[in-house]
């Protein structure tokens, strides 16, 4: 099996080697909890180093300003890198009085659909699911998420779903897209002591791996991401 490296250190072996290639799989946390970050450094580590091609679609966030928080992370080169970014936020504020009328998630399809088929992307990611519902509120969540799930493994790419968690809940997912994808990765920040937090990784679910659960303290080096075990709290 052919498998997509995170190229997060320590993590690769948590996951058993890495991700199945034409997985679709959920990074859900809390704001704050570096979501955005972790996905693209995923996908930007895999066109630099493994020249696979990446797409990130963004809702909500500039071109201009996730590429920022990009560089600040250290990942130099990106205009060189087999990575593109949609802005589709920029798309919804220039019709911003038609958004209403339009079904997002259609056109959304649609044109993941033209862009890999022409493009030959490896990996997608859509940030994030939040935004999207907002664009196309569902009527009948289940099914719908059911033929927009198996739309997205009808890519043969690999996806990235973000989804946000609000503060306090217990439930990962706002509908049930725990069930339907592939993969699981929760990101959170864990209080230790009365003063200090840790960002932490675990891997909930990977179907088609022998992968280790719990959970593992997520950082970054200044260049990269890296994982070590939690000894205590």
């Amino acid at each position: 099996m052919n498998k997509i490296k995170t190229y997060i250190d320590g993590f690769d072996k948590v996951l058993g080697g890495g991700i199945p290639q034409g997985h679709v799989v959920l990074i859900c946390g809390t704001p704050g909890t570096m979501k955005t970050s972790v996905t693209y450094s995923i996908m930007y580590e895999n066109a630099s180093q493994d020249e696979r091609k990446g797409l990130y679609i963004s809702l909500e966030e500039s071109y201009l300003g996730l590429k920022g928080a990009m560089l600040d992370l250290g990942m130099e080169g990106i205009d060189e890198l087999p990575v593109y970014m949609i802005d589709v936020g920029k798309i919804r504020h220039s019709h911003a009085d038609q958004e209403l009328e339009k079904d997002w998630l259609e056109i959304l399809q649609k044109y993941i659909q033209k862009r890999v088929e022409e493009n030959d992307f490896d990996i997608v990611v859509i940030d994030s699911l939040a935004a999207m519902y907002s664009l196309a509120p569902l009527k009948n969540p289940r099914a719908e998420l059911f033929h927009f799930v198996r739309f997205l493994k009808e890519l043969k790419a690999t996806v990235f779903l973000i989804s946000e968690i609000s503060y306090g809940s217990k439930a990962l997912v706002s509908h049930d897209e725990d069930f339907l994808v592939d993969g699981i990765i929760h990101l959170k920040m864990h209080e230790v002591g009365e003063s200090d937090f840790q960002l932490r990784i675990n891997c909930i679910k990977m179907r088609r791996t022998q992968h280790t659960r719990g959970w593992h303290r997520l950082m970054h080096t200044g260049k990269k991401f890296t994982t070590t075990p939690i000894i205590s709290d």
